[in-house]
């Protein structure tokens, strides 16, 4: 290759990496002003359970106070509030986490034993939100490298940092709690679950690529429960390789192979399930303390989807004289049954982000003249559109809406505007329409990334002023030899009951 051709195919490498480096840092910051990394304490339930397995049990180390014990209903948020442990399970005389046990059996627990310090869990919500921004944009920059190599430099550089502005993965490090952690970690084994079926529909050991990916795709249901509906995005591959596989025998190694690494995560998540609760389906809900009797109510419904598509999609932000200019709005009120006083402020995202209207245009890539099969491309967009539509369905019809769900779904809705940026960009290129095509392209990720930083922002003041007035309102009880914060009871979309 001569090095006038060498270093084009340099540059455009080269270019995503400072923007991949740039999103790395901004979550870095997000966490290092939203507290810090701190050490592990009161408010981080995922340390008390690693606590509790080194103790020997499955219940988290922090003991119920003893007014808990004594109610005559546990669960009723009229007599819990002031004593319970808030989003908390409850379950004979023990605090369990409600949230999946993932992120502690693979991260916190291995670190532990390594170190013999705990891991604090502002660090491994900075950690997972890095393994899964960076899982996106090896993926998403494999598809632009086998598919569309002749794209222009600067598509590279704005597909990886809309891949962080525009996923929501932004707000995890915002407030870095156990709610985050659990998200965070979702969305990265979600992210290397996908890249893992890039990988069988593209390498030549498919069994071990999906087998793989099933069990990355399992740590995210054993992180975020609701992620098991995600789960149905491994039927496209499958049926692609049934297609393309001459060897029947190999196909049927590579089903196989996918349900060994499914099937052994979720008999652990079961298995750990029933240890708990004595049922293998509960993961803790019916026995969280929150503001409501979690048991008594319908967390999901098809009757909230329209009114939590209006807020997830078409909820416009208000506008401020004052930096950051742009103020995500809370919506209350809603159908029977939901919980439109727990909303937290969100703008909407397809009056936010107007990059990611360019999903739309992602089936039309894999209809590119170039001379490649495009049957890999096809099976791998239906997965990631699969994922995407499946966990948007899940949250669209859960009781409440807060900004942090939208990093269960938009992550794969901004890989799917990603590979749409390829195709827009390479019609625009080869037909006439470059001068305003173009243009409208760049405007569209431009505005995009000024938003979504503005937004994050917005985010980060919200955040930080929730944060100390729960500090504020702590009410510590002396000892002798420690002092012990107590948190006020939180309901489940993190906000301090007063």
């Amino acid at each position: 290759m001569s090095l006038s051709r060498a270093r084009p195919l340099f540059l455009r490498a080269a270019l995503p990496r400072p923007g991949i480096a740039a999103i790395i840092w901004f979550f870095y910051w997000s966490v290092r002003t939203s507290g810090g990394f701190e050490a592990p304490g009161e408010k981080y339930y995922y340390n008390f359970l690693v606590q509790g397995w080194h103790q020997g049990h499955l219940h988290m180390s922090k003991e119920p106070r003893p007014e808990m014990l004594a109610l005559a209903d546990p669960y009723d948020p009229a007599q819990n509030s002031n004593v319970r442990m808030g989003d908390a399970s409850y379950f004979r005389g023990h605090y369990y986490l409600y949230f999946g046990a993932a992120p502690a059996a693979v991260l916190m627990l291995p670190w532990h034993a390594l170190t013999g310090r705990e891991l604090g869990t502002t660090t491994a919500i900075f950690i997972f939100c890095t393994i899964g921004f960076l899982a996106a944009s090896g993926l998403w920059l494999a598809i632009r490298r086998k598919y569309f190599p002749a794209s222009a430099r600067w598509v590279g550089l704005a597909g990886v940092v809309l891949l962080g502005l525009a996923s929501h993965a932004f707000v995890l490090p915002r407030e870095p709690f156990v709610w985050e952690l659990a998200i965070a970690a979702g969305y990265a084994f979600a992210m290397l679950a996908l890249a893992g079926i890039y990988w069988a529909l593209h390498g030549k050991r498919p069994a071990l690529a999906l087998g793989l990916s099933g069990f990355a795709m399992t740590l995210a249901v054993g992180s975020r429960p609701t992620c098991l509906m995600g789960t149905a995005m491994f039927l496209p591959a499958l049926w692609h390789l049934r297609c393309t596989l001459a060897d029947r025998a190999q196909w049927w190694r590579c089903v196989a192979a996918l349900s060994v690494g499914l099937g052994v995560c979720l008999l652990a998540i079961t298995a750990h399930n029933f240890a708990r609760f004595g049922n293998a389906l509960e993961f803790g809900q019916n026995f969280q303390l929150s503001g409501v009797y979690e048991s008594k109510m319908r967390h999901f419904r098809l009757a909230y989807v329209p009114y939590n598509f209006g807020i997830y999609f078409l909820q416009l932000p208000g506008w401020t004289r004052e930096f950051p200019f742009i103020s995500a709005n809370a919506v209350h009120g809603g159908p029977d049954g939901y919980l439109g006083g727990w909303n937290g402020p969100v703008c909407g995202l397809a009056v936010t982000l107007p990059f990611l209207w360019l999903a739309l245009t992602a089936p039309l890539a894999c209809h590119e003249t170039i001379a490649i099969d495009r049957a890999p491309l096809r099976a791998m967009l239906a997965a990631i559109g699969i994922y995407f539509a499946v966990m948007a369905a899940t949250i669209l019809s859960y009781f409440l809406a807060t900004p942090r769900y939208l990093a269960d779904f938009t992550p794969a809705l901004a890989l799917l505007a990603a590979i749409g940026l390829l195709f827009a960009e390479g019609w625009a290129q080869r037909g006439g329409a470059r001068k305003l095509a173009l243009p409208l392209l760049a405007t569209a990720c431009f505005a995009t990334a000024i938003s979504g930083t503005l937004l994050s922002f917005d985010y980060h003041a919200r955040a930080q002023r929730i944060r100390w007035a729960n500090v504020e309102s702590f009410s510590p009880r002396w000892s002798p030899s420690k002092t012990v914060v107590e948190p006020r009871p939180c309901n489940s979309s993190g906000l301090a009951f007063s």
